[in-house]
This record gives structure tokens, C-alpha cells and sequence, in this order.
């Protein structure tokens, strides 16, 4: 017996997440770290410009969970999978968040 209806709902597809750099970078440096989607090139690409300056640490998620660090340059070749942005390590290890979530003065 074929049913003339599906019970398969379409869901809107979402947007990529725009943010600007500075707001990145801020969020960022106030959690440590930030887990960005495979499919965000917006962030990506933001994160890439922001690497080449030394503010950010770049990591590719493999896929069996383990992070593996991007070189200067490497993250350009490596957008399809999911990446992990964290803070350098000015005062110490790579990831700690700022004392009380913002710049140091």
C-alpha cells in the first residue's frame, strides 16, 4: 500500500555564523577556546587572517577526536573538517582564558 504523504519534515538550512574579528578574537580570549563547524568558512577564513598575525592557534578535529595543531599557512588546504581556535600562550598554556574573560591590561 503506498501512501500518498511523507511524514518528512525540510528544515530551513542555517546560516553561517558572521562575525567580525575583533568580536572573535573576544570570544575566544574570554572562553580559551572555541569550537568552529567543518561547514563556518566565514569564522574560518576570520581565524586564518587572524592566525597570520599570532593571535590565534588553530586545530584541525580528526576523526577520531584527536586536535592536531596547524602550522602558518596549513589551515588555508584543511577546511573541511571542524577546527578549534585558542588562545596563544602569552602567560602560559595554550586554551587558559584570561583571568575574569577579558584583555589583559
Amino acid at each position: 500500500m503506498i501512501e500518498p504523504e511523507t511524514n518528512v519534515v525540510a528544515f530551513k538550512p542555517r546560516k553561517a555564523v558572521t562575525h567580525h574579528p575583533k568580536s572573535l578574537m573576544e570570544r575566544i580570549y574570554a572562553a580559551g577556546s572555541l569550537s568552529i563547524r567543518a561547514d563556518d568558512r566565514a569564522t574560518k577564513m576570520a581565524a586564518v587572517m587572524l592566525q597570520a598575525l599570532g593571535f590565534l592557534v588553530i586545530e584541525e578535529i580528526l576523526a577520531d577526536g584527536t586536535p592536531r595543531r596547524f602550522q602558518r599557512g596549513e589551515a588555508r588546504q584543511a577546511m573541511d573538517r571542524p577546527w578549534r581556535l585558542s588562545k596563544p600562550a602569552f602567560s602560559g598554556t595554550i586554551g587558559v582564558p584570561d583571568g575574569g574573560g577579558a584583555f589583559p591590561a
